[in-house]
């Protein structure tokens, strides 16, 4: 039972920080800290459990980032939207890091993908 109990638990407190994460993702101050706080865990617990789910606190943070950025990108409106304030918006504070970490993910700029859309339509 041991074990089992503790990878439900293990499960469970997954679920819920990853949820959260997902809530809060958008604020540029979120840390595991505030994740492990908002749990009533300690950080390090916090990063053995994401673990578990094979990915960093960092890395899935920046991938819902990039695939909300990517949205707003892409989305069917005027496309006036600055790539400063949509990266601004989805949770980053450094636009250089945003560009960087978009071209590496996507494999091309965030105004590279946005005229690719338009060119698209």
């Amino acid at each position: 039972m041991g074990e089992s109990s503790l990878s439900a638990v293990t499960a469970a407190r997954l679920k819920v920080a990853l949820d959260y994460i997902a809530r809060n993702f958008e604020k540029p101050g979120l840390t595991v800290a505030a994740v492990a706080h908002s749990q009533g865990i300690s950080s390090r617990y916090l990063q053995r459990v994401l673990e578990t789910s094979g990915v960093s606190f960092t890395a899935y943070v920046n991938e819902l980032r990039l695939q909300n950025a990517l949205i707003l990108l892409t989305e069917g409106g005027d496309g006036a939207r600055r790539i400063s304030n949509v990266a601004f918006q989805v949770g980053f504070s450094d636009v250089s890091h945003f560009n960087r970490l978009f071209r590496s993910r996507f494999g091309d700029t965030p105004t590279g993908v946005r005229a690719q859309r338009r060119k698209a339509l």
